[in-house]
């Protein structure tokens, strides 16, 4: 896999009339008269672009880079190959579609709890919230990303860093300023208390195998719903002031 350039550009979307979600017309087709409203073509490349992504996360996820095959992902996405080139250029490009989108999403949704939560409880709930929603919804990603770092590095991790340097940077800088206020014990450093919060929510999901063989989880009483309040009730009271 050729390495992340953070300067390349990524491919701009383009909307170009009714090819953007169809076949290209045969060659002795007839183009009609009635042409769509730019806003509901840009709405159908949109959603073309998303069933791409969709299916190129599975194929990766599956497969790894190398063997992901476009003709797959087209398949999936129930859409012709040629399209994958218009949208993305190549498969490099589609690949980094792929981790940009995830990326972002967890970025965006972390940058509001951050912005619209002011107490320990709803910041605490806040990010287990976001977290363990974009693991479970993310956790083959998540494989390739520890894959990647067991073997140097690659552009899933490169991303990743890019989307969330500034944002644990300013969690461990909100924690540090909570443990003056006396909000949270200051008996642990900052940055290791964090660390450890990620590693309660992300662990479970990134080496749920071995994790499964170590203790096998109960079926009868697993959901994501209560992972998330077991994990706030023991991130509550491990950062609490004691008393």
């Amino acid at each position: 896999m050729r390495r992340h350039d953070p300067e390349r550009p990524v491919r701009p979307i383009e909307t170009t009339g009714d090819r953007d979600s169809q076949p290209p017309p045969s060659p002795g087709a007839k183009r009609g008269n009635v042409s769509q409203p730019s806003g509901k073509r840009e709405r159908s490349a949109a959603l073309t672009q998303e069933r791409i992504l969709d299916a190129a996360e599975q194929e990766f996820a599956a497969r790894g880079f190398a063997g992901a095959r476009l003709r797959e992902i087209a398949v999936g996405a129930g859409i012709q190959p040629a399209l994958i080139h218009h949208y993305f250029a190549d498969k490099q490009g589609l690949y980094e579609a792929v981790i940009r989108r995830a990326a972002d999403q967890m970025s965006t949704a972390s940058w509001r709890v951050l912005e619209t939560e002011r107490d320990v409880e709803g910041i605490v709930r806040g990010f287990v919230e976001v977290m363990v929603d974009f693991s479970d919804a993310h956790q083959k990603l998540l494989a390739i990303m520890r894959s990647e770092v067991l073997t140097g590095a690659g552009m899933l991790v490169d991303i990743v860093k890019e989307k969330t340097q500034a944002l644990l940077e300013a969690v461990v800088g909100m924690v540090s300023e909570l443990q003056k206020g006396g909000q949270l014990r200051d008996d642990v450093d900052a940055r290791e208390m964090v660390r450890s919060g990620l590693s309660l929510i992300l662990y479970p999901i990134v080496d749920a195998p071995v994790l499964e063989i170590l203790l096998p989880e109960d079926q009868n009483h697993s959901s994501v719903e209560r992972r998330k309040r077991v994990i706030v009730d023991v991130l509550l009271r491990g950062i609490g002031k004691p008393a």
